[in-house]
């Protein structure tokens, strides 16, 4: 018989928001529309929210 999964929520959701967050920072940088102010500080944003999410699974990876 399996064992059974262990699905845990918080770190699927914050993975999704660090994987998608840089990209859409990425994308609206490229953006030649928008003003550049508006696409250097979104790109700022994605990353800085993609390295937050990346700290913040490697400590809840450490706790196990």
């Amino acid at each position: 018989m399996r064992a059974p999964i262990n699905i845990d929520i918080d770190f699927i959701t914050k993975a999704i928001v660090g994987i998608a967050s840089p990209v859409v920072g990425v994308i609206t940088s490229f953006q030649e529309q928008i003003e550049w102010h508006l696409r250097v500080s979104s790109l700022c944003v994605g990353l800085a929210v993609g390295v937050m999410s990346l700290v913040s699974m490697f400590k809840k990876l450490r706790r196990r």
